[in-house]
């Protein structure tokens, strides 16, 4: 019933490539309209017995197929009449309550699980792949609000690290800003400490350049007059005393320099900023002033005035340079406070992210607690529903009535029965149910113990019909053994015996004396053993495993052809049996092939002559530049063949005779 109908056998093989290349599970089975040949039976109308086809309906398309499965099939009343139908008219029979018994012998029935039934499974199937698909599509939707939640996530996280790498980037500008004008203002602090002692030693070398001055415009203003000549007393005396003033002044002179190296050894912090390249210009300087005398002394001051000169303008540098610095600390300031303005509406708004993100979650939490308060509830009232037990005819009684009475009553109810909360209120309807459930199954265990009752019976019936047919194949088959190894050895004796697990032997006439209820059972047997003897004497019987190869051939061939006198085939085929035969016994053999072809037919290779004078067809098969090749040949040609291995560089191959009736 599990085959699947198709137009053809190409489309058989089509629907199988399908399977196997989407490497389908199970087994798959058709039945192809084309090839079905469907030969018309007349099944028997007998009493008791009807053709089942004739109970079934079918579309004319598949009638080829219907009828292929139930061509032969009858439909009996019992199982009895079904047994006897089908030994009777060759047929397979069904009962009504579902056993079957083949034609061949084959019985089915009994109890049937419908649990393992193909019909049942195949309809839960269906509804199971039902369900499935319903539960596929809300995993479908439930899949897609879960990628749509996963994309919303991603680009508010994605868009959470582009505002964190912003800010970072703002962070670091302002850390390197934030260095830039400490260095700065490092260097403005330096340059304002050591400005004033800057300007006192400039104010120090002025009054020093004004004294100069002063005396350089009295001696300049006595230079060109007759001084000893043309001078009184009192004017040499006058003189005298300048030029202790002179010396005096020259001293003092000295003395300033001095005062001068003193202070340019206390101006080096300032002259790497602003004289490094005025060194040699100062040293010269300092060299030339102590050598020079008073003449050159207004060279010296005004060397001393570009001096100042220089220094002035590097001082108004350096102002400028200090008020450029200021004005930059003042824009890095105001950027400053505006990337922190920045910075502090990007954490403002990752702020709102969070709180948003964790609103979504406290939300989320909430229905869910509220999904499981709705489930434990529905869980409660269909739990108390149960333990209610509502009458059958309850909905007819109140359905008139109107909820808020209905509610009352239920309360009220309600607090009556907390009374009697420990007693069972289903307890009646438990009890009759498991009544009804005791006597089902006390009929069912009457039913399985009858079934258990017939299927012994049948056991036991078929164990007598399996020992009666071994008690009578044995018979056969040991008595044609005997008569067989009779003719091939006139002077030996040879019988069949069954073998026990016990090592214990039975030969027919023992085996016929026993039934199965007794000592002997079938179960018991274990193999079929020979004994025999080539002298006659049954003291002196042998098993196979005592005989020559010789022998063991010869029994063999016996047995083989008691065999063939109780079963006959059409024909036999043997390979050289004569080769490991002794001498004495291959003509005898050679008869008995002889008498037994004229029921059946008899293929035998051999090299001997012996098996060739009962012959009737003769072949010969010879070996020549590597080809073998076969020739039918006459009786005569074949004894020559055998009995030279070598003729004109041919090698002999074994002779081919064919013994038919």
């Amino acid at each position: 019933l599990n085959y699947h109908i198709v137009d053809s056998d190409i489309i058989a093989t089509r629907l199988v490539k399908e399977f196997n290349s989407a490497r389908q599970r199970g087994e798959i089975h058709f039945l192809p309209l084309n090839v079905l040949d469907i030969q018309n039976n007349n099944l028997p109308k007998i009493s008791g017995a009807s053709p089942l086809i004739d109970q079934l309906q079918w579309i004319p398309k598949a009638e080829k197929a219907v009828r292929h499965v139930f061509n032969r099939i009858m439909l009996c009343e019992d199982f009895n009449s079904a047994t006897r139908t089908a030994r009777q008219y060759d047929v397979d029979c069904v009962t009504l309550d579902g056993d079957q018994v083949q034609r061949k012998g084959a019985l089915t029935g009994g109890y049937i699980d419908k649990k393992v039934s193909r019909l049942e499974l195949q309809h839960s199937i269906k509804q199971l792949s039902t369900i499935l698909n319903k539960y596929e599509q809300e995993y479908k939707i439930i899949r897609n609000e879960i990628m749509n939640i996963d994309n919303e996530y991603n680009n508010i996280m994605a868009e959470l690290q582009r505002e964190d790498m912003k800010s970072k980037k703002n962070w670091d500008n302002y850390e390197q800003m934030k260095s830039d004008a400490k260095y700065l203002q490092s260097e403005l602090d330096r340059i304002v400490t050591h400005r004033p002692g800057k300007e006192r030693q400039l104010n120090t070398l002025i009054a020093t350049i004004e004294q100069f001055c002063a005396k350089e415009e009295s001696l300049q203003s006595e230079v060109g007059s007759d001084l000893v000549s043309q001078l009184t007393v009192d004017e040499q005396t006058t003189i005298d005393k300048l030029n202790d003033t002179i010396e005096q002044i020259t001293q003092e002179l000295k003395e300033i320099i001095q005062k001068r190296v003193e202070l340019e050894s206390t101006k080096t912090k300032l002259e790497h900023q602003i004289a490094n390249n005025y060194r040699k210009n100062r040293n010269q300087i300092n060299t030339d002033l102590e050598r020079m005398h008073i003449e050159n002394a207004r060279s010296v001051i005004e060397d001393l005035e570009r001096e100042y000169t220089i220094l002035s303008d590097k001082l108004n540098e350096h102002e400028k340079q200090t008020d450029a610095i200021d004005r930059i600390i003042n824009n890095l300031d105001k950027e400053l406070k505006n990337k922190q303005k920045e910075l502090e509406q990007l954490k403002n708004s990752n702020k709102d992210i969070d709180e948003h993100i964790n609103e979504e979650k406290r939300n989320t939490d909430k229905y869910e607690v509220k999904l499981r308060n709705a489930q434990n509830k529905l869980d409660e009232s269909a739990k108390r529903q149960n333990d209610i037990g509502v009458p059958p005819d309850g909905l007819d009684k109140y359905k008139d009535i109107p909820i808020k009475q209905l509610q009352h009553d239920l309360d009220r109810a309600i607090i009556e029965l907390k009374k009697y909360a420990h007693v069972n209120k289903k307890a009646l309807d438990q009890f009759l149910q498991f009544s009804d459930e005791r006597d089902k199954l006390t009929n069912r265990k009457a039913e399985i113990d009858e079934a258990h009752r017939h299927i012994v019976d049948l056991i036991e019936s078929l164990d007598n019909k399996r020992f009666e047919t071994i008690q009578f194949t044995f018979k056969q088959v040991s008595l044609y053994f005997t008569e067989v190894f009779k003719r091939l050895v006139p002077e030996g004796t040879a019988h069949l015996v069954i073998k026990k697990g016990d090592n214990e032997d039975f030969d027919s006439e023992q085996v016929s004396l026993q039934s199965p209820g007794q000592q002997i059972s079938v179960d018991d047997f274990t193999g079929v053993g020979i004994k025999v003897s080539f002298n006659g004497r049954t003291n002196e019987m042998r098993d196979m495993q005592q005989l020559s190869g010789g022998q063991k051939s010869l029994v063999a061939l016996a047995l083989i052809f008691a065999i063939q006198k109780c079963d006959p085939a059409p024909f036999y085929l043997f390979d050289e049996i004569d080769q490991a035969l002794d001498p004495q016994y291959r003509n005898a053999v050679a008869e008995m092939i002889n008498e037994l072809s004229q029921k059946a037919q008899f293929i035998i290779t051999t090299f001997g002559p012996d098996l060739l004078k009962y012959g009737d067809k003769f072949y010969g098969i010879t070996y020549r530049n590597k080809v073998s090749q076969i020739r039918s040949v006459t009786q005569e040609e074949a004894l020559e063949f055998v009995e030279d291995n070598e003729i004109q560089n041919q090698v002999a191959q074994p002779t081919t005779v064919t013994t038919s009736s």
